[in-house]
């Protein structure tokens, strides 16, 4: 009540310090935040006043509480369960003193006692961090029921802000061999798709888009967990357990093919091989709905392995720099085609050309020159009334000039539209500008302008032999 009393004073000061009071606390929203902590959830103590009815003093405090438990943490709470019988030995003697309460005054005393209070918090194992009887109401006539009102702090576990995001679970890939062909050497499969989907997990984590939930190892969590159920830490960390969070999205992947196969024949002439390498991959992703197992997105990645031409001069490859080339590669692939289908990088921030694009590493590279559109309205599919997407209209290109974990820096260039009052979000990266190659017309107009390019003019007459049909011997 105290605590109570206090925010309702605090709050008539606020309100009575006006638009003063409005405008300092918009200053200080635009100060960086210099006390950011990891969120890793809390434990919360909730009070709560709830009711409960029994036969007896003892079957009506027993269903409060495990009214109280519920109210906290929800109906999936097992009603069965030790944690929401809290009071079944810290009432076991209540009836027995108050005559399963037909002395209504003894029952009151034993209620209303701190030894009772303590006892069911004691019993409660730190779902109950405090406990206290408003009121005992005895039954009217003979078969009613007596009534509870108790108030409790029931242990709460708050899950960090983090758990609202899109859950995401990356499993191993799959493939029907056992082992790849890399260099005529037969390396294990593990070897070879272990690393992709470890390094996915990691480029998933660093978008900050996603949580990335683990599935590796679950041996050194159910032990810490073990520990908690146990006993052996302090009694408000069991509102931890039971509180792990299931995907929305699985990740799979699936090889189609993946071979680097060395080709080798023993010469006739000479006692040399003539070896030559060549080789190919290719990789299926998808992601799944995990309620309704739809396919939301579904992508194949394929690419070529170095290659050899043949020679009897001892060619040979680096094995682990060609896997892991691939393995890079497809990284790369797969992450940037979940972000921009999931999460298309936007300019969060604009302060004239300079602007804050909304990823960082795994998204963007430094140096890197991107193409931007402007969003326009949502246009939706007349026969199904489906979104079809915005409108875009080619904006602009965006260098990008520096690169941190969840955020990127860039300058823009090319600008062909008013970017006057644009909103965050609505200017959206897509794709990579690539460089394009000299015109030959550019290049001819340049040496032309030169003045000794023009004796140059009699080798064009020299060369236009080489259009007469070519004779016997050439061929």
């Amino acid at each position: 009540m105290k605590n109570w009393m206090s925010w309702v004073i605090l709050s008539v000061v606020l309100v009575a310090c006006g638009d003063k009071k409005q405008e300092e606390v918009k200053v200080d929203s635009d100060k960086p935040n210099l006390t950011n902590t990891p969120d890793v959830g809390k434990v919360e103590q909730v009070e709560v006043k709830t009711t409960g009815t029994g036969l007896t003093p003892s079957a009506a405090v027993s269903e409060a509480l495990k009214s109280a438990v519920m109210q906290v943490n929800g109906t999936a709470v097992d009603a069965s369960s030790a944690s929401v019988n809290i009071s079944a030995k810290a009432t076991a003697q209540l009836d027995v003193q108050s005559k399963n309460g037909s002395d209504s005054v003894k029952a009151t005393e034993v209620l209303n006692s701190q030894a009772f209070a303590e006892s069911v918090v004691t019993q409660s194992n730190g779902v109950v961090s405090t406990f206290k009887v408003d009121k005992l109401t005895p039954p009217k006539s003979n078969g009613g029921v007596y009534v509870v009102d108790i108030t409790a702090k029931i242990a709460k576990f708050k899950a960090p802000v983090d758990a609202a995001k899109v859950k995401i679970v990356v499993a191993p890939i799959k493939s029907t061999q056992q082992s790849f062909n890399i260099g005529g050497r037969n390396v294990p499969a593990h070897e070879v798709l272990e690393p992709i989907r470890q390094q996915i997990i990691e480029s998933l984590t660093k978008t900050g888009r996603f949580t990335v939930l683990d599935r590796d190892f679950n041996s050194e969590i159910e032990s810490e967990l073990m520990m908690i159920g146990s006993g052996q830490t302090h009694q408000n960390d069991l509102a931890k357990l039971n509180q792990a969070l299931s995907a929305d999205v699985i990740w799979v992947g699936a090889v189609n093919a993946l071979s680097y196969d060395r080709m080798a024949r023993q010469l006739k002439t000479s006692d040399r091989e003539l070896v030559s390498y060549s080789g190919s991959w290719s990789i299926t992703q998808r992601l799944v709905n995990l309620t309704t197992r739809q396919v939301m997105l579904s992508d194949t990645f394929k690419g070529d392995f170095p290659s050899v031409s043949p020679t009897t001069l001892g060619a040979s490859i680096n094995e682990k720099t060609s896997v892991a080339n691939v393995q890079s590669e497809v990284v790369k692939k797969a992450t940037e085609s979940i972000m921009q289908k999931t999460f298309p990088i936007s300019v969060v921030s604009m302060d004239g050309e300079s602007v804050v694009l909304s990823q960082g590493e795994g998204a963007v590279v430094e140096g890197g020159q991107y193409k931007l559109v402007k969003l326009g309205k949502e246009l939706k599919d007349p026969q199904t009334g489906q979104s079809l997407g915005n409108m875009e209209t080619e904006c602009c290109h965006v260098i990008v000039t520096r690169v941190t974990e969840k955020m990127s820096y860039g300058q823009l260039t090319s600008v062909k539209v008013k970017l006057d009052g644009v909103e965050p979000g609505v200017l959206q990266v897509r794709g990579k500008v690539h460089a394009k190659p000299a015109d030959p017309s550019q290049h001819a107009a340049v040496s032309s302008d030169k003045p000794k390019a023009r004796p140059s003019a009699p080798a064009e007459k020299t060369s236009a032999p080489a259009a007469e049909k070519p004779k016997d011997k050439d061929w």
